[in-house]
């Protein structure tokens, strides 16, 4: 029992690491408690409706107890459990708990700790005992259900801040960060799909020709923030565009397209510093609840006010794309949503802008206001407009500048509404608010 327990604990945290890559953030945060006491039982089927093979008694009932006083990801056993264990040479297996536990109709009782472990067959990550075999390296799921490190190093992105400081990696990728990317990398890849449905399965492939920055950037604006717009157009509706972005789960994406893509969020995730809140894991949080509230919006019931909205079927796509501004027939927006969520806090220093305008930092000198929103975006977009992610950005944005242009507009405007702090930027936010919803704009 002692080594079954130990078997369960090692088979949980293998499957919550991999429901991390597919279910998003803090799935891997999931444990069970174990308990482990020995003893007589009584055992039998009762009768009823629900009639199953059951175990009675005082064990159970303290074995229960042993659960439930437990830690996460921890065995506890009572001290029966612990001296048959020693009985049988295990000592090395059971240490004591520092603190007694109380157990209700016993009182206080000392409890001890299962620490069994397995020989390690060198490096390969597996561990055996007698004729079980377990996988236990902290990873990503392959398509066969086995967990590895498979990610790769991509190259250094070495690129240069508008205060001339050039970067590199400054944070290693771990286990979760690694599970971190792939989901990220699997949401951003099913819109980029329906991106290139959309506009034609050629458009899938290598394409050659660079865009440049500062073709994109409006002539009179000196930071960011002076490009953040009050109106975002968005394209109209097309019949033809609508029923081609059906298509979209049969397109498979480039290789070329697939590896850009998964080394962009690498060298994001590697971007981002090492502090409490302002860190990748957060970014993928705010990712996962952009992507719930997209399909919320992008997938809504025909509900109006309340009441079913009875329109022929093929009119529907043409009221969704009225209903939600454009968004359900609009993939280019829907990305740029979730990818503003995952890039809001790169290289965030952990502080409020405050702190850094009143300690007049170097980037508080550069952008005097959204100071880290700014500097967030700056060097994002630089990574982005790499040459290495060439055929990832013209997969996303087309070898003209028109969506280049668009998704950088979009883009701007989501990552700086995320300054909630800033008194002219809610101003602004809440001025357009009122005129797009308030009573003057009925």
């Amino acid at each position: 029992m002692a080594r079954f327990a130990r078997d369960c604990n090692y088979a949980m945290k293998n499957v919550v690491r991999q429901l991390e890559v597919s279910l998003g953030p803090e799935t891997g945060d999931l444990g069970m408690r174990f308990g482990l006491h020995s003893g007589p039982v009584t055992a039998g089927v009762l009768r009823g409706e629900r009639a199953r093979f059951q175990l009675f008694g005082d064990t159970m009932n303290t074995a229960s107890r042993m659960e439930s006083t437990g830690k996460l990801d921890m065995i506890q056993i009572s001290h029966d459990s612990a001296e048959l264990l020693r009985a049988a040479g295990k000592g090395s297996w059971v240490t004591p708990r520092e603190d007694m536990i109380h157990v209700k109709g016993k009182g206080m009782m000392v409890s001890y700790w299962l620490t069994a472990s397995a020989e390690r067959n060198g490096d390969s990550g597996t561990v055996t005992e007698g004729s079980i075999s377990h996988t236990v390296a902290a990873g990503s799921s392959s398509d066969d259900g086995s967990l590895s490190m498979d990610l790769g190093m991509v190259p250094e992105p070495i690129f240069q801040d508008p205060n001339g400081h050039m970067h590199g990696r400054t944070n290693s990728t771990d286990g979760k960060t690694t599970r971190l990317v792939k989901w990220n990398v699997g949401i951003l890849s099913d819109i980029l799909r329906r991106i290139l449905s959309q506009r034609g399965t050629e458009s899938h492939k290598s394409i050659t020709g660079t865009s440049s920055i500062g073709q994109l950037l409006d002539s009179s604006a000196v930071t960011v923030l002076d490009e953040v717009k009050e109106v975002i157009s968005l394209p109209e509706f097309h019949e033809d565009s609508c029923s081609s972005n059906n298509d979209w789960k049969s397109l498979e994406l480039d290789t070329v397209i697939k590896d850009q893509l998964k080394d962009f969020v690498t060298a994001v995730a590697a971007m981002y510093r090492d502090n409490k809140f302002h860190n990748f894991e957060h970014a993928s949080h705010v990712a996962m609840a952009v992507s719930k509230l997209l399909s919320r919006v992008v997938n809504p019931k025909l509900d109006i006010h309340g009441s079913a909205l009875t329109v022929p079927q093929e009119d529907k796509a043409s009221v969704l794309h009225d209903y939600t501004f454009g968004i359900t027939s609009d993939p280019l927006v829907q990305f740029a949503c979730v990818f503003s969520a995952m890039i809001h806090d790169l290289d965030h220093p952990g502080v409020p802008n405050t702190t850094l305008v009143k300690e007049n930092t170097q980037l508080a000198q550069v952008y005097g206001r959204s100071v880290a929103e700014q500097n967030s975006f700056d060097l994002t977009w630089n990574l982005f407009m790499d040459e290495r992610y060439t055929d990832f950005r013209h997969a996303v944005c087309g070898s003209g500048d028109k969506d280049l242009q668009r998704f950088r507009q979009i883009v701007i405007n989501l990552v700086m509404a995320t300054d909630v702090l800033d008194k002219d930027l809610n101003g602004f936010r809440s001025k357009r608010w009122e005129k797009a919803f308030g009573a003057s704009a009925s």
